[in-house]
C-alpha cells in the first residue's frame, strides 16, 4: 500500500504535465490563428475604413453642393440667368425677323439695281439726245446714289445683329455645356452616393451577422460552462455518496465480526484475533478490489481493463482540465469579489464625500441666506431712506422755486431762454440758489442803505416825508416776505 501511493501521485504528475503541455500547444496554435486572422483582416479593415471616411467626404461634398444650389443666392442667380436667356431669346426672334426684312430689302434693291441697269442699256441703245442722257444720267446717279447709301445702312444694321447674334450663341452654347456637365457631375455624384450606401448597407449587415454569431458563441459557451460546472457537482456527489457507503459496510463488517468471535484465551485469543484481522484484512482488501472492479465495470459497462484503464486517464484529463478551469473561474470570482469591494468602498467614500460636500453646501446656502436677507433689509432700508431724502429734496426744490418766483430773480429769464419746460430740478437748483443769494444780498444791501438814509433823515427831521415812508414800508414788506419764504 505504501508503494502504491508514490507510484499514484508520480502518475498523476506525469497526466497534470502531459495536459499541461497538450494545453500549452493547443494555446500557441489558438494565438497563430488569431494573428492570422487578423494580419488577414486587418488590411479589408483598413481599406473599409478608407473607402468610408471617403464616401463620408464624398457625401458631405455632395450635400454642401447641393446647399449651395438650394441656397437664396444660387435661386436667385438661376432666376436671374433664366430671365437673361428668355429676354436674349426674344432678342433673338426679333433681330431675326428683322434680318429677314432687310433682306427681303436687299433683295428687292438688288431688282430695282437690275432693273435700272436694264432701262440704261436701253436708253443708251436708242441714242437719244444729249441733254436728256445727261439729265436722265444725273438722275439715274442719283437713285444709285441712294440706293447704295440704303443698302449700306441696311448691310451695317445686317452686320450688327450678325455679330450680336453671334455672341448670344455662344452664350447659349457656353450655358448649355455647362448645364450638361452639370447634369454629368451630378449623375456621377448621385451614383457614387448610391454605391456608397449599398456598401455601407452591406458593412452594417455583415456586422450584424457577426455579432449575432459571437452573441450564440457566447451563450454556448455559458451553456458549456453550466454543464461542465453540474457534471463536476454531480461526480463530486456520487463519489461522497460511494465513500459513504463503504463507511457504512466497514463498520457494520468490524461491528459483526466482534460480535460473532469466540472467546478464547488471552495469548490464544491475541494471536487468534490478529491472524484473523490480517486474513479479514486481506480479505476486505481483496473483497474491496473486486467490488471495486466490479462497480467500475459495471459502471463503464466495459469488461476489457486496457480499454477502462485508457477510459479512466481520459476521464482523469478531462477532470483534471475541469479543475484547472474550475480553479480559474474560482480566481477570477475572487478578484471580481475584491474588485466589487473595493468599488464598494469606493463607492461609500464617495457617498460620504457627497454628504459632507452637501452638508457644507447647506451651511453656506443657510449663510447666504442670512447674508441675503440682511442685505435685503439693509437695501430696503436704504431704499426708504433714499425715497425719504428725494421727497425731502422734492420739497426743498419746490420751495426755493417758490422763492425764486416770489423774488422775482433775473436768473429766470435765462432759464426760460434754454427751450426746456421751466421746472426746478438737481441740475438747475444751483441756478435758482444762486440767483436767490445775490437777490437776498441786493435786498440786505438796499435795507441797508435804506436805513442809512433813514438815520440821516432822523438826525435832521423827527417826521419823515411821505417818500422815505414809502422806502421804509417798502424795506418792511421784503423783509416780511423773505421771511415768510
Amino acid at each position: 500500500m505504501n508503494l502504491a501511493a508514490p507510484t499514484d501521485d508520480i502518475e498523476m504528475e506525469k497526466i497534470a504535465e502531459d495536459e499541461l503541455s497538450k494545453l500549452q500547444r493547443q494555446f500557441r496554435v489558438m494565438e497563430i490563428d488569431r494573428a492570422t486572422v487578423m494580419t488577414s483582416v486587418q488590411p479589408t479593415l483598413r481599406m473599409q475604413k478608407n473607402i468610408i471616411n471617403s464616401l463620408n467626404s464624398d457625401l458631405e461634398k455632395i450635400m454642401l453642393e447641393l446647399k449651395f444650389t438650394k441656397s437664396t443666392t444660387n435661386l436667385l442667380k438661376n432666376s436671374n440667368t433664366r430671365e437673361k436667356l428668355i429676354a436674349l431669346l426674344k432678342e433673338h426672334e426679333k433681330f431675326a425677323t428683322e434680318v429677314k426684312e432687310h433682306r427681303g430689302t436687299i433683295k428687292e434693291l438688288d431688282f430695282l439695281l437690275k432693273q435700272v441697269q436694264k432701262e440704261i442699256k436701253v436708253l443708251r441703245s436708242k441714242g437719244t439726245a444729249l441733254d436728256t442722257d445727261t439729265i436722265n444720267a444725273l438722275n439715274n446717279q442719283m437713285v444709285i446714289s441712294q440706293l447704295e447709301n440704303r443698302l449700306d445702312t441696311a448691310m451695317k444694321k445686317f452686320n450688327t445683329v450678325n455679330s450680336e447674334n453671334y455672341a448670344v450663341r455662344v452664350e447659349i452654347d457656353r450655358l448649355l455645356r455647362d448645364r450638361q456637365f452639370f447634369n454629368n457631375l451630378w449623375k456621377n455624384q448621385i451614383k457614387r452616393l448610391m454605391d456608397g450606401k449599398a456598401m455601407i448597407i452591406e458593412l452594417l449587415e455583415q456586422a450584424i451577422t457577426t455579432y449575432d454569431q459571437r452573441e450564440e458563441w457566447c451563450s454556448k459557451l455559458d451553456a458549456l460552462k453550466e454543464k461542465s460546472a453540474m457534471d463536476y457537482r454531480k461526480h463530486c456527489l456520487e463519489v461522497r455518496e460511494l465513500q459513504r457507503q463503504l463507511d457504512h459496510s466497514m463498520k457494520l463488517e468490524e461491528f459483526l465480526r466482534t460480535k460473532g468471535t469466540v472467546r478464547l484465551t488471552a495469548a490464544d485469543a491475541k494471536a487468534e484475533a490478529k491472524k484473523l484481522e490480517q486474513q479479514e484484512e486481506e480479505m476486505r482488501a481483496y473483497n474491496n478490489y473486486v467490488n471495486i472492479l466490479d462497480a467500475i465495470r459495471e459502471f463503464a459497462g466495459e469488461e476489457d481493463v486496457d480499454k477502462l484503464i485508457q477510459e479512466f486517464t481520459r476521464r482523469e484529463e478531462e477532470n483534471y482540465a475541469l479543475f484547472n478551469y474550475i480553479n480559474e473561474v474560482n480566481t477570477e470570482l475572487k478578484n471580481l469579489s475584491d474588485s466589487v469591494k473595493m468599488l464598494k468602498d469606493s463607492i461609500e467614500e464617495e457617498n460620504i464625500k457627497h454628504q459632507a460636500k452637501l452638508y457644507k453646501q447647506q451651511d453656506s446656502i443657510e449663510s447666504l441666506k442670512n447674508t441675503l436677507e440682511g442685505k435685503r433689509q439693509a437695501n430696503d432700508s436704504a431704499r426708504n431712506t433714499c425715497e425719504k431724502s428725494s421727497q425731502v429734496l422734492a420739497n426743498l426744490l419746490q420751495q426755493i422755486y417758490a422763492l425764486a418766483l416770489s423774488s422775482d430773480c433775473d436768473s429766470l429769464p435765462l432759464l426760460k431762454l434754454l427751450g426746456r419746460p421751466f421746472e426746478i430740478n438737481v441740475t438747475n437748483a444751483r441756478l435758482y440758489i444762486k440767483s436767490l443769494e445775490k437777490k437776498i444780498l441786493e435786498i440786505i444791501e438796499v435795507i441797508r442803505m435804506d436805513e442809512a438814509i433813514q438815520r440821516q433823515l432822523e438826525s435832521k427831521e423827527r417826521t419823515p416825508p411821505s417818500t422815505r415812508r414809502r422806502r421804509a414800508r417798502a424795506a418792511q414788506e421784503a423783509r416780511q416776505r423773505l421771511l415768510q419764504a
